[in-house]
Protein backbone atom coordinates (compact mmCIF):
# COMPACT_ATOMS: atom_id res chain seq x y z
CA UNK A 1 0.00 0.00 0.00
CA UNK A 2 1.09 3.57 -0.65
CA UNK A 3 1.06 5.26 2.46
CA UNK A 4 0.94 8.71 0.77
CA UNK A 5 -1.87 7.43 -2.11
CA UNK A 6 -3.69 6.33 1.40
CA UNK A 7 -3.41 9.31 3.25
CA UNK A 8 -4.64 11.47 0.52
CA UNK A 9 -7.94 9.29 0.37
CA UNK A 10 -8.15 9.04 4.14
CA UNK A 11 -8.23 12.98 4.51
CA UNK A 12 -11.39 12.99 2.85
CA UNK A 13 -13.06 10.89 5.11
CA UNK A 14 -11.30 12.16 8.23
CA UNK A 15 -10.67 16.15 7.34
CA UNK A 16 -10.20 16.79 11.23
CA UNK A 17 -7.20 14.90 11.54
CA UNK A 18 -3.55 16.15 11.11
CA UNK A 19 -0.72 14.30 8.64
CA UNK A 20 0.88 12.59 11.04
CA UNK A 21 -2.89 11.22 12.38
CA UNK A 22 -3.81 10.12 9.20
CA UNK A 23 -0.16 8.01 8.61
CA UNK A 24 -1.26 6.39 12.10
CA UNK A 25 -4.59 5.50 10.28
CA UNK A 26 -3.39 4.59 7.08
CA UNK A 27 -0.56 2.05 8.97
CA UNK A 28 -3.42 0.26 11.19
CA UNK A 29 -5.47 -0.34 7.71
CA UNK A 30 -2.23 -2.02 6.53
CA UNK A 31 -2.10 -4.01 9.22
CA UNK A 32 -5.55 -4.85 9.01
CA UNK A 33 -7.57 -3.30 11.95
CA UNK A 34 -9.96 -1.37 12.63
CA UNK A 35 -8.71 2.24 12.55
CA UNK A 36 -11.84 3.73 13.11
CA UNK A 37 -11.61 2.89 16.81
CA UNK A 38 -8.73 5.41 16.96
CA UNK A 39 -9.15 7.88 14.31
CA UNK A 40 -10.20 10.60 16.54
CA UNK A 41 -8.86 14.31 16.36
CA UNK A 42 -9.09 14.89 19.74
CA UNK A 43 -6.02 11.74 20.18
CA UNK A 44 -2.60 12.78 20.77
CA UNK A 45 -0.69 11.21 17.82
CA UNK A 46 1.20 9.18 20.92
CA UNK A 47 -2.05 7.70 21.60
CA UNK A 48 -3.66 6.57 18.52
CA UNK A 49 0.19 5.10 17.76
CA UNK A 50 -0.48 3.46 21.40
CA UNK A 51 -4.03 2.38 20.11
CA UNK A 52 -2.84 0.89 16.53
CA UNK A 53 -0.01 -0.91 18.06
CA UNK A 54 -1.92 -2.70 20.70
CA UNK A 55 -4.76 -3.83 18.29
CA UNK A 56 -2.09 -5.09 15.58
CA UNK A 57 -0.34 -7.06 18.73
CA UNK A 58 -4.07 -8.36 19.98
CA UNK A 59 -4.84 -9.39 15.81
CA UNK A 60 -1.52 -10.89 15.29
CA UNK A 61 -1.49 -13.06 19.01
CA UNK A 62 -5.20 -14.17 17.21
CA UNK A 63 -4.00 -15.30 14.25
CA UNK A 64 -1.28 -17.14 15.15
CA UNK A 65 -3.56 -18.89 17.90
CA UNK A 66 -5.45 -19.93 15.28
CA UNK A 67 -2.84 -21.36 12.77
CA UNK A 68 -1.21 -23.29 15.81
CA UNK A 69 -4.58 -24.42 16.62
CA UNK A 70 -4.56 -26.09 14.05
CA UNK A 71 -1.57 -27.78 13.79
CA UNK A 72 -0.95 -31.22 13.95
CA UNK A 73 2.85 -31.50 13.63
CA UNK A 74 4.91 -32.50 16.65
CA UNK A 75 7.82 -31.07 18.26
CA UNK A 76 10.70 -34.43 18.64
CA UNK A 77 11.00 -34.88 21.89
CA UNK A 78 10.10 -31.43 23.36
CA UNK A 79 6.74 -32.29 22.96
CA UNK A 80 6.90 -34.91 25.69
CA UNK A 81 7.59 -31.73 27.96
CA UNK A 82 5.12 -29.40 26.63
CA UNK A 83 2.16 -28.87 24.50
CA UNK A 84 3.67 -28.85 20.94
CA UNK A 85 1.42 -26.44 20.08
CA UNK A 86 2.41 -24.00 22.87
CA UNK A 87 5.99 -24.34 22.08
CA UNK A 88 5.27 -23.17 18.37
CA UNK A 89 2.88 -20.35 19.33
CA UNK A 90 5.46 -18.74 22.31
CA UNK A 91 8.22 -18.72 19.31
CA UNK A 92 6.42 -17.48 16.82
CA UNK A 93 4.91 -14.83 19.16
CA UNK A 94 7.90 -14.07 21.44
CA UNK A 95 10.41 -14.37 18.19
CA UNK A 96 12.69 -16.84 20.05
CA UNK A 97 14.38 -20.19 19.17
CA UNK A 98 14.75 -18.65 15.74
CA UNK A 99 11.09 -18.08 14.52
CA UNK A 100 8.76 -15.65 14.28
CA UNK A 101 5.39 -15.27 12.32
CA UNK A 102 6.71 -12.34 10.26
CA UNK A 103 8.62 -15.24 8.09
CA UNK A 104 5.02 -16.72 7.29
CA UNK A 105 4.13 -15.21 4.47
CA UNK A 106 0.56 -16.33 4.22
CA UNK A 107 -1.22 -17.65 6.93
CA UNK A 108 -4.22 -20.21 6.00
CA UNK A 109 -4.00 -23.16 8.43
CA UNK A 110 -1.37 -24.79 6.32
CA UNK A 111 0.17 -27.73 8.42
CA UNK A 112 3.57 -27.11 5.31
CA UNK A 113 4.45 -23.69 6.60
CA UNK A 114 4.37 -24.44 10.33
CA UNK A 115 6.18 -27.59 9.67
CA UNK A 116 8.79 -25.15 8.29
CA UNK A 117 9.25 -22.90 11.22
CA UNK A 118 8.81 -26.39 13.32
CA UNK A 119 11.73 -27.85 11.76
CA UNK A 120 13.87 -24.19 12.60
CA UNK A 121 12.79 -24.50 15.99
CA UNK A 122 13.59 -28.01 16.84
CA UNK A 123 17.00 -27.40 15.15
CA UNK A 124 17.52 -24.21 17.16
CA UNK A 125 16.11 -26.00 20.27
CA UNK A 126 18.93 -28.68 19.94
CA UNK A 127 21.83 -26.67 18.56
CA UNK A 128 23.43 -26.44 22.08
CA UNK A 129 22.32 -29.43 23.79
CA UNK A 130 23.38 -33.31 22.54
CA UNK A 131 20.30 -35.20 21.93
CA UNK A 132 21.20 -38.84 23.51
CA UNK A 133 18.16 -41.34 21.73
CA UNK A 134 19.11 -44.77 23.71
CA UNK A 135 15.79 -46.10 23.78
CA UNK A 136 16.71 -49.11 21.56
CA UNK A 137 19.89 -49.82 22.30
CA UNK A 138 21.91 -51.38 25.49
CA UNK A 139 23.28 -48.21 26.75
CA UNK A 140 21.72 -46.47 29.78
CA UNK A 141 21.16 -43.15 31.23
CA UNK A 142 23.65 -41.65 33.37
CA UNK A 143 23.87 -43.19 37.04
CA UNK A 144 22.77 -40.15 39.01
CA UNK A 145 19.37 -40.29 36.36
CA UNK A 146 18.74 -44.02 36.68
CA UNK A 147 18.53 -44.02 39.98
CA UNK A 148 15.40 -41.62 39.77
CA UNK A 149 14.17 -43.51 37.10
CA UNK A 150 14.60 -46.87 39.22
CA UNK A 151 12.84 -45.37 41.92
CA UNK A 152 9.41 -44.79 39.86
CA UNK A 153 6.69 -45.71 41.85
CA UNK A 154 3.34 -46.63 39.76
CA UNK A 155 0.18 -47.33 42.41
CA UNK A 156 -2.99 -49.12 41.44
CA UNK A 157 -5.71 -47.50 43.06
CA UNK A 158 -9.66 -47.78 42.76
CA UNK A 159 -9.97 -44.58 40.74
CA UNK A 160 -5.98 -44.46 38.75
CA UNK A 161 -2.41 -44.83 38.58
CA UNK A 162 -0.25 -43.32 40.88
CA UNK A 163 2.67 -42.08 40.12
CA UNK A 164 5.65 -41.01 42.74
CA UNK A 165 10.12 -40.25 41.68
CA UNK A 166 12.57 -39.64 43.85
CA UNK A 167 13.21 -35.76 43.26
CA UNK A 168 12.63 -32.74 45.65
CA UNK A 169 12.41 -29.33 44.20
CA UNK A 170 9.86 -27.05 42.31
CA UNK A 171 9.05 -28.05 39.22
CA UNK A 172 6.04 -26.65 36.29
CA UNK A 173 4.14 -30.22 35.93
CA UNK A 174 2.60 -30.59 32.45
CA UNK A 175 0.36 -33.21 31.72
CA UNK A 176 -1.30 -34.31 28.61
CA UNK A 177 -4.29 -37.26 28.03
CA UNK A 178 -6.60 -38.25 25.41
CA UNK A 179 -7.01 -36.49 22.12
CA UNK A 180 -4.79 -33.31 22.12
CA UNK A 181 -6.05 -32.71 25.87
CA UNK A 182 -3.52 -31.47 28.64
CA UNK A 183 -3.44 -29.34 31.90
CA UNK A 184 -0.54 -27.41 33.17
CA UNK A 185 0.20 -26.69 36.87
CA UNK A 186 3.32 -24.24 38.16
CA UNK A 187 5.73 -23.89 40.63
CA UNK A 188 5.07 -27.03 42.27
CA UNK A 189 6.74 -28.24 44.70
CA UNK A 190 7.66 -32.13 44.52
CA UNK A 191 9.16 -34.39 47.14
CA UNK A 192 9.18 -38.14 46.85
CA UNK A 193 5.60 -38.47 48.57
CA UNK A 194 4.04 -36.68 45.99
CA UNK A 195 1.57 -38.79 43.52
CA UNK A 196 0.89 -38.03 40.10
CA UNK A 197 -2.41 -39.67 38.47
CA UNK A 198 -2.12 -40.53 35.66
CA UNK A 199 -4.78 -42.68 33.67
CA UNK A 200 -8.24 -41.55 35.59
CA UNK A 201 -10.65 -44.85 35.81
CA UNK A 202 -13.09 -42.66 35.39
CA UNK A 203 -11.80 -40.21 32.75
CA UNK A 204 -12.90 -41.31 28.84
CA UNK A 205 -9.63 -40.83 28.38
CA UNK A 206 -8.19 -44.05 30.36
CA UNK A 207 -7.38 -46.25 27.52
CA UNK A 208 -5.83 -43.32 25.66
CA UNK A 209 -2.04 -42.91 25.90
CA UNK A 210 -0.87 -39.99 28.57
CA UNK A 211 2.37 -37.57 29.28
CA UNK A 212 3.45 -36.93 32.54
CA UNK A 213 6.89 -33.95 32.80
CA UNK A 214 8.55 -32.27 35.66
CA UNK A 215 9.76 -29.19 34.10
CA UNK A 216 12.46 -27.58 36.62
CA UNK A 217 15.32 -25.19 35.66
CA UNK A 218 18.37 -27.24 35.39
CA UNK A 219 16.42 -30.66 35.37
CA UNK A 220 13.08 -31.81 33.75
CA UNK A 221 11.62 -35.98 33.64
CA UNK A 222 8.97 -37.19 31.29
CA UNK A 223 7.19 -40.35 31.56
CA UNK A 224 5.38 -40.51 28.67
CA UNK A 225 2.74 -44.30 27.40
CA UNK A 226 4.17 -44.07 23.58
CA UNK A 227 3.21 -47.01 20.50
CA UNK A 228 5.58 -49.66 20.05
CA UNK A 229 8.17 -48.95 17.30
CA UNK A 230 8.06 -52.79 16.60
CA UNK A 231 6.24 -53.42 13.24
CA UNK A 232 3.86 -55.99 14.92
CA UNK A 233 1.44 -55.14 17.15
CA UNK A 234 2.11 -55.18 20.47
CA UNK A 235 1.58 -53.69 23.93
CA UNK A 236 3.00 -50.01 24.37
CA UNK A 237 6.14 -48.77 25.77
CA UNK A 238 6.79 -46.27 28.48
CA UNK A 239 9.47 -43.78 27.00
CA UNK A 240 11.44 -41.70 29.57
CA UNK A 241 12.97 -38.24 28.55
CA UNK A 242 15.41 -36.51 30.69
CA UNK A 243 16.73 -32.81 29.87
CA UNK A 244 19.27 -30.43 31.65
CA UNK A 245 21.43 -27.73 30.51
CA UNK A 246 23.86 -29.76 27.97
CA UNK A 247 21.84 -32.97 27.25
CA UNK A 248 18.99 -34.56 26.44
CA UNK A 249 18.04 -38.40 26.77
CA UNK A 250 15.20 -40.79 25.36
CA UNK A 251 15.11 -43.80 26.89
CA UNK A 252 13.03 -47.06 27.21
CA UNK A 253 11.77 -47.03 30.61
CA UNK A 254 11.14 -50.63 30.99
CA UNK A 255 15.07 -50.95 31.28
CA UNK A 256 14.53 -49.43 34.91
CA UNK A 257 11.07 -50.79 36.19
CA UNK A 258 8.06 -52.32 35.73
CA UNK A 259 6.11 -50.85 33.52
CA UNK A 260 2.97 -53.24 32.77
CA UNK A 261 0.56 -51.16 34.85
CA UNK A 262 0.99 -48.16 32.79
CA UNK A 263 0.48 -49.81 29.50
CA UNK A 264 -1.86 -52.14 30.22
CA UNK A 265 -4.16 -52.34 27.48
CA UNK A 266 -2.44 -50.38 25.55
CA UNK A 267 -1.95 -51.17 21.86
CA UNK A 268 -0.01 -49.91 19.28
Amino acid sequence: MDIIQEKERLSSIYPDLSDEQLTEVALGLEAGVDAASYADASLTVEDMKATREKLVDRRVRNITAFECRYFYGNIKYFELFDNAREILYSSLIEEKNGVSYRDIERWASSNGQLQGKVNKLYENLTKNIEVKDIFESEDRLPEKYAEIVKSIKVENTTLALDITLSVNGKFDVYKAFGKGESDKNFGVTVTPETAFSVRNKLSSAHDTYFTLALNGEDFSISIATVPNRSATKSDADVAICIKDKDSLWYDNGAKYFNTSLLVAGLRS
